[in-house]
């Protein structure tokens, strides 16, 4: 059997589910340079005013965003004990614990902060996202919903409850919210290949290339697409053209997605 085939099987499709990581804040800083001169700037303040919580919370944004995730999680733990109600490091250190793997510790920060901010459709997100990862399907299916009612605009909770939908074999439940995610925000690349997975498992399989050939247009190296799109093009009988594309994209490093889920089902297939 080929190998992009192999990688392509029912469980491995549905495992390569993108599903979103890393709040989109409004203060988020956009360069390695940015990030490093908010440390610079944080680093004096702190040295100032030791006992302000918020400089640590500034400072741990920062280091989140450079993947510095240990010590993003301690200065958002030294604003927490300084000042329990800076809410920001209850958000920011749920964020950075479950990426460290603390899954559980990063969903009772969330609990915390969205008791106290009941309305905010991001933090059920990224709860939401949480959840799946650590396969309780049903919570994150409550967060999502939840976070789509409080913003219909929100393309992310669209994005992953299609995923939620799509592990329990619901493609019919998982293809309106992938498709609304890509109408919110043309740009989502992730959308277009969960999209292209569920139309090829489905085997719609000249749909499912038009929307990865959508997706690759936004990220031509993407290993993952190009491997969805060689399983799609053998479907179609296109075997040297499939045969070509994973040959190339063998040779593109793992994962090209700056978030991603961690969930694989280690080779098991999901028959929900």
């Amino acid at each position: 059997m080929p190998l992009f085939r192999h990688r392509l099987s029912w469980g491995l499709l549905v495992a390569a589910l993108s599903v979103a990581l890393c709040a989109r804040a409004e203060n988020e800083v956009k360069t390695q340079e940015e990030a490093e001169a908010v440390i610079r700037l944080q680093d004096q303040r702190i040295a100032q005013e030791p006992q302000r919580a918020a400089h640590y919370v500034r400072r741990g944004d920062a280091y989140y965003s450079l993947n510095d995730l240990q010590r993003a999680v301690e200065d958002y733990s030294t604003a927490i004990r300084l000042d329990a109600r800076q809410d920001a490091a209850y958000f920011g250190r749920g964020m950075a614990l479950a990426r460290l793997g603390l899954i559980d510790e990063g969903i009772a920060d969330f609990d915390v902060y969205i008791q106290r901010h009941p309305d905010d459709t991001v933090a059920y997100t990224k709860r939401g996202v949480r959840h799946i990862w650590r396969g309780d399907l049903d919570a994150a299916e409550r967060d999502l919903k939840r976070a789509v009612a409080l913003d219909a605009s929100n393309a992310e909770a669209h994005d992953d409850l299609g995923v939620v939908f799509a592990k329990r074999n619901r493609l019919d439940l998982a293809v309106p919210h992938f498709a609304a995610a890509i109408e919110l925000d043309p740009t989502y690349q992730k959308a277009y290949h969960n999209l292209g997975i569920c139309f090829y498992l489905s085997s719609q399989h000249q749909a499912a290339l038009e929307v990865v050939d959508a997706g690759l247009q936004l990220d031509e190296n993407n290993r993952s697409s190009l491997l969805l799109k060689a399983a799609i093009l053998s479907a179609l009988g296109r075997k040297a053209e499939a045969k070509e594309i994973a040959e190339r994209a063998e040779f593109l490093p793992e994962g090209n997605w700056t978030e991603r889920s961690a969930l694989i089902d280690r080779g098991k297939n999901i028959d929900r």
